[in-house]
């Protein structure tokens, strides 16, 4: 995925795919091109902070 479809996602509240699980974008680090994300529907899920292009 690009950083400026990544960011449009992330202003729209809109959920990502990483490893094949569904995840929402808790935030965009624009310097190092990465987002952190953290699992849908989970209690406590952990937050893990990924590169843009490992992103579907």
């Amino acid at each position: 995925m690009k950083f400026e479809r990544l960011k449009a996602l992330y202003e729209a509240n809109a959920n990502v795919h990483y490893k094949g699980k569904l995840c929402e974008v808790i935030s965009i680090n624009a310097l190092k091109k990465t987002a952190q994300v953290a699992e849908v529907d989970q209690m406590f899920p952990p937050v893990v902070e990924v590169k843009v292009s490992e992103l579907d």
